[in-house]
């Protein structure tokens, strides 16, 4: 070898052993850095440094919301697009709150976080164990910062956990918690009350349920007042947070009506862009006027194998399409309340694995579901009502990545889909014709 090529080796190792010794200074340096971020924003530093080994950066929502839920004990309500990061923006200062409680041998749940169906509290469980907390009961793993379980259903006849080992934070659906109104456990340690998806839980089939956990949330709060035998360093008034993306106020879905009268002095804190989508979806509308043709439309799409979900309007729809398109050689399934709660858990393990391609849906799926391998979402029966519609595109572009939306529409959803593509407020479809309405309530999902 000659001295000239001994020379270049040595040059090259040389700047290779150069590079990683930036690379290693500039890792921590970088990590210290996104901790200061969340640190700036009012989280302590365990909690910044656990998130920022997740999420480098706080995005806008969170940026709004965090400093207000961390340094404030009023009600607020946090209000942004469909995967713009609003989960993080609660669940946060929940955790950070439930901490100092557990730390000052409070033996109840600090925080309850309510949430609409199953899917939903799987996916915050999933969130929970990405920060690192502990998800498996009884919860004993010292080394987690915070403890997180997810609980539906309201047949089970007793509170659940032992004294002292229920979970930092409890995400439950309205039935779960409103089964448990009258046992002190749920309600007593409570400094933190979220509504998820709060136009759900205040409108229709949730609001009797809802209405039982305020007033057992009530309850115990008029006892804490100057009460120095309970709980110790407890607030007196629970704050309650409410989070959504869509808070119709027109029509006969006014949510931000109610909103106003259950949490009258609720502070805005995070009021960013709500029933919109992420400027990075691109939608497009196609006209239709027979299922044949939105078959045939729908197999053209589905000549790439990006991951796509399908929405229909009812469950047998739902299963039909996906039927069709398996007898036709493409990955699918259903994804509906037909469907065993557990096979639609470990449908979407497929789908997050490419294992399957297509999710054909109905409206149970166009909530709490982050999934952000969907580059494409199809509504294959348009969507009802504007909020619906807003729900299902949100599936795809979360965080921002680029994704599409395809929507088959014919001469039935004319006056709603003109508003969409005027690029009106939305609020101005909330309200449907009244024939319409009576229609459309017989369908169920």
């Amino acid at each position: 070898m000659s001295l000239l090529h001994k020379a270049m080796m040595l040059l090259t190792i040389a700047r290779a052993r150069g590079f990683a010794a930036r690379a290693a200074v500039r890792a921590p340096t970088t990590r210290l850095m996104s901790a200061a971020a969340w640190e700036a924003l009012g989280l302590n530093s365990d909690m910044s440094d656990l998130v920022s080994k997740q999420w480098p950066e706080p995005n806008a929502v969170q940026r709004a919301a965090l400093p207000a839920l961390l340094k404030q004990e009023d009600d607020a309500v946090v209000g942004a697009e469909t995967g713009s990061g609003k989960t993080l923006a609660y669940l946060l200062p929940a955790a950070q709150r439930a901490v100092a409680n557990r730390r000052k041998h409070t033996p109840y749940p600090a925080a309850l976080v309510l949430v609409p169906n199953r899917e939903l509290g799987t996916q915050l469980r999933r969130v929970a164990a990405r920060l690192g907390a502990d998800t498996q009961p009884p919860f004993t793993d010292e080394s987690k910062l915070f403890s997180l379980e997810a609980r539906h259903g309201g047949a089970l006849a007793r509170w659940p956990y032992a004294p002292g080992k229920a979970p930092d934070v409890l995400v439950a659906t309205p039935s779960f918690a409103a089964a448990f109104d009258r046992d002190l456990d749920l309600w007593e340690g409570l400094s933190t009350l979220v509504l998820d998806e709060a136009d759900m839980l205040l409108d229709g089939g949730f609001k009797k349920q809802l209405d039982r956990c305020l007033v057992a949330l009530k309850r115990v709060e008029r006892r804490r007042e100057g009460n120095d035998d309970l709980v110790e360093d407890v607030p007196e008034r629970c704050r309650r947070v409410v989070v959504a993306a869509t808070l119709p106020n027109q029509g006969l879905r006014s949510v931000d009506g109610l909103v106003t009268k259950y949490f009258a002095n609720a502070t805005r804190c995070a009021d960013l862009p709500m029933h919109g989508v992420v400027s990075t979806l691109e939608h497009v509308f196609e006209s239709v006027q027979s299922d044949d043709e939105r078959d045939a439309k729908l197999n053209d799409l589905l000549e790439s194998t990006e991951r796509t979900m399908v929405f229909c309007k009812t469950a047998n729809r739902a299963s039909a399409v996906s039927e069709r398109l398996a007898l036709g050689g493409i990955a699918a399934a259903p994804y509906t309340k037909d469907v065993d709660p557990e096979r639609r858990l470990a449908t979407l393990d497929l789908f997050a694995s490419a294992k399957i391609n297509v999710l054909v849906c109905t409206d149970l799926a166009a909530r709490g579901l982050d999934l952000p391998e969907v580059k494409r979402v199809v509504q294959y029966d348009f969507a009802t009502d504007a909020v619906s519609h807003l729900h299902r595109v949100g599936r795809a572009a979360r965080a921002g990545a680029a994704a599409s939306a395809v929507s088959f529409v014919d001469s039935s959803n004319t006056d709603l889909v003109a508003a969409l593509e005027r690029g009106d407020t939305v609020e101005h479809a909330f309200s449907r014709r009244r024939g319409l309405r009576k229609k459309l309530r017989k369908e169920r999902v």
